[in-house]
């Protein structure tokens, strides 16, 4: 078992599929995925109080290089999506989880007006978008694997292809699955609010390395002031996410017509190697 001190990002994504059955035609099923895929529209409300946002100066940094417009898929909170507009670039938000959407919409509420006018923010999946317009940087931060099908990770890349210009980047953010453990858990907080409430966050990741499925079970502890722990009121969620291989990563980009301009290791610029747990890509259309 390992330990961790803080969980991966993970965000929300899901679509329903069907699958072609050889003696009996196209067959809809009941998606496999389904439970795994929900479980943000619970939590949005305390995603913001345990996000590590060390990534942030990277995607600013390449926003500075190759400019607006930005798109900002899988959006969540708009954790990146509104530092990028404070920072003034035009950033078009895609999300589909409806409590995201709801924390990201007050966020855009509460910016100035000449900096809400460079937020569109917009309800959609990632895996199948047409946003009639071609953007410079495109961005997925920590959320590729949501797309937990080989369908829907050619799909999204195939959406990405589709928006981004020829001079562009799409920066794809991985947790290679090489470096994961099959069994870990994490303890963090508490996170105390303003009026004094108390937030805990327990979480259990699996990974079943067969089926290539990671799944968090997270349990979110919240106290109210002059309370104890064991006096709060708890909220349990339960997501999940594809794991992919480098080699399986590789192909799919191949398959998408993209290439590698730039691969690092995290979002201090390091090399890759094959000890990191973080595979950062920069990927230009063919």
């Amino acid at each position: 078992m390992t330990v961790l001190r803080r969980a991966p990002l993970l965000f929300y994504c899901g679509w329903s599929q069907s699958v072609r059955c050889p003696t009996a035609g196209v067959v809809p099923l009941v998606d496999e995925h389904k439970h795994l895929r929900g479980g943000y529209e619970s939590s949005a409300r305390f995603y913001d109080l345990f996000a590590e946002n060390d990534d942030i100066p990277f995607y600013t940094e390449l926003a500075m290089q190759y400019g607006s417009p930005v798109l900002d898929l899988a959006a969540g909170t708009g954790r990146v999506a509104i530092p990028l507009v404070r920072a003034g670039f035009e950033v078009t938000a895609l999300e589909k989880s409806q409590s995201m959407l709801s924390v990201l919409r007050s966020k855009r509420e509460s910016l100035p007006t000449n900096s809400r006018e460079r937020l569109q923010v917009i309800e959609g999946d990632m895996t199948s978008f047409h946003l009639g317009q071609r953007f410079s940087l495109i961005l997925i931060p920590a959320s590729f694997g949501h797309a937990m099908t080989t369908d829907e990770q050619l799909s999204l890349l195939s959406c990405v292809r589709e928006h981004l210009r020829p001079e562009g980047i799409f920066v794809l953010d991985l947790f290679p699955g090489g470096a994961m453990p099959e069994h870990a858990v994490f303890e963090e907080g508490p996170v105390t609010l303003s009026d004094g409430t108390k937030v805990y966050r327990h979480g259990v990741i699996d990974c079943d390395l067969v089926r290539q499925i990671l799944t968090l079970r997270e349990t979110f502890t919240v106290v109210p002031p002059g309370r104890q722990k064991p006096e709060g009121t708890t909220i349990e969620v339960v997501s999940g996410a594809a794991i992919l291989f480098n080699r399986e990563v590789d192909l799919l980009i191949r398959m998408s017509r993209l290439r590698v301009r730039g691969e690092y290791g995290g979002f201090d610029g390091r090399p890759y190697t094959s000890e990191c747990g973080r595979r950062i890509l920069l990927l230009a259309p063919k």
